[in-house]
């Protein structure tokens, strides 16, 4: 369900409906996805953008193929 919510989202805002949809704040998902909460913080609002080392983390912490997050379409290039 939260997969078919996400996929139009640009990729900063998927990651922040898939940590609201686990009930964790900033801080807890920052510290799964080995990182801090204010990389983290950035990352949802879109400031930075994750490595591929974090991007593979941020997929498997939150059970989504790392092409379901970010894959770049037309309309967020």
């Amino acid at each position: 369900m939260v997969k078919k919510i996400i996929s139009d989202l640009p990729w900063n805002e998927k990651i922040k409906v898939l940590r609201t949809a686990r009930g964790w704040t900033q801080a807890e998902a920052a510290e799964i996805c080995s990182t801090n909460q204010k990389m983290y913080w950035n990352w949802e609002k879109g400031k930075n953008y994750p490595r591929i080392h974090s991007q593979r983390i941020i997929s498997r912490a939150y059970n989504v193929h790392i092409s379901e997050i970010f894959s770049q379409r037309s309309k967020e290039l």
